[in-house]
């Protein structure tokens, strides 16, 4: 079948956001006096945010630990920088309006609506997706594959009319589970075996024209829904 849409994870694809989460979470984690390294806290971009501080307060021997409480004040405090940076990657802006009109666009996250919203917001992107897919929307995040069955459903489309546009294992993995082609992007990350899984690799965003040649897409896409 032709492709009718393409669906766009956000952390790492649309928008840099891992220092916003290393900050957000080495703010919020000193007030108990915990110092995390950079490289610790960046682990947190790429999983679910109560995932990785259940792990570490398991290495920290702290049993009943308020979850929720830290996750949520972590997140307010990430959605207040994600109001105030720009930290959409270079050609992501350019690449979208090429594809508005031809093809259905929808973002799928592990991250929560209001982050997403920030930041499409701020960059006036709002208006070019036609739905995200987020955090709060499903019961098991990516590398499970509900959130992408949850778009495929929502655009009534077939998985083999979609691309998934991810940059990690674990997305590759969800995108793949529903059954969509799925393109690797690197940003500064090089090809490798994290990348295998998906049909091809793009280096970056930054050439409007380099990706959709390289997907195929000149020809393809309408404007029907």
């Amino acid at each position: 079948m032709a492709i009718r849409a393409i669906l766009f994870d956000f952390d790492g694809v649309i928008a840099d956001t891992e220092n916003i989460h290393i900050v957000a979470w080495q703010r919020t984690l000193s007030r108990m006096g915990w110092l995390i390294p950079d490289e610790a806290a960046a682990k947190a971009a790429e999983v679910d945010d109560r995932l990785w501080l259940t792990g570490l307060f398991a290495t920290k021997s702290l049993v009943d630990g308020d979850i929720e409480g830290w996750c949520a004040l972590k997140q307010e405090l990430a959605t207040r920088l994600f109001a105030e940076v720009d930290v959409i990657y270079p050609g992501v802006s350019e690449l979208v309006d090429r594809l508005r009109g031809r093809f259905r666009l929808g973002v799928v996250s592990t991250t929560w609506r209001e982050n997403v919203a920030a930041v499409l917001g701020r960059a006036g992107l709002s208006e070019a997706f036609e739905f995200v897919i987020a955090k709060e929307d499903v019961v098991e995040v990516k590398p499970d594959p509900e959130c992408y069955r949850r778009a495929l459903s929502r655009m009534g489309l077939d998985a083999s009319e979609v691309i998934a546009v991810e940059d990690s294992p674990g997305g590759l993995s969800a995108a793949i589970g529903a059954g969509l082609a799925t393109a690797a992007v690197g940003h500064r990350r090089p090809e490798g075996e994290w990348s295998a899984p998906a049909r091809w690799f793009l280096p970056s965003l930054r050439s409007a024209d380099r990706v959709v040649n390289e997907l195929g897409l000149e020809s393809a896409g309408d404007r029907s829904s």
